[in-house]
């Protein structure tokens, strides 16, 4: 439909800016292969050595739960395509409306943030 069309397009646009900006940034980042069922995520970002999965999201209408569960399941499907022990922290970024991208949302469950700090 068109209005998949328009979302895929500023999706990838989302995408290409966020890359930009954390590539500025310093971070290693690159796109992960779109793959239905299988997909990994949008990006990886390598930051001091550690991989983070990112799932990319550019929406009027934000769905946490759904868009958390992707997130995770992807980043399952990362570890298991590289035979990862473990699976890689995992972030939805959220597209802030009227913000430029280094205010973009970043969103984790607490678990998560609790183990980023160790």
């Amino acid at each position: 439909s068109a209005a998949s069309d328009v979302y895929k397009r500023q999706g990838a646009q989302f995408e290409t800016d966020v890359m930009r900006w954390l590539r500025g940034a310093g971070a290693l980042c690159e796109r992960l292969v779109k793959a239905g069922k299988h997909d990994e995520g949008d990006l990886v970002a390598i930051i001091a050595g550690k991989q983070y999965i990112l799932e990319l999201k550019n929406r009027k209408t934000i769905s946490l739960p759904e868009f958390w569960r992707e997130a995770e399941v992807e980043a399952e499907n990362y570890a298991k395509a590289r035979g990862l022990s473990e699976v890689p922290l995992h972030y939805i970024i959220l597209k802030r409306r009227n913000a430029g991208i280094e205010q973009a949302w970043v969103v984790q469950d607490l678990q998560q943030w609790l183990a980023e700090k160790h």
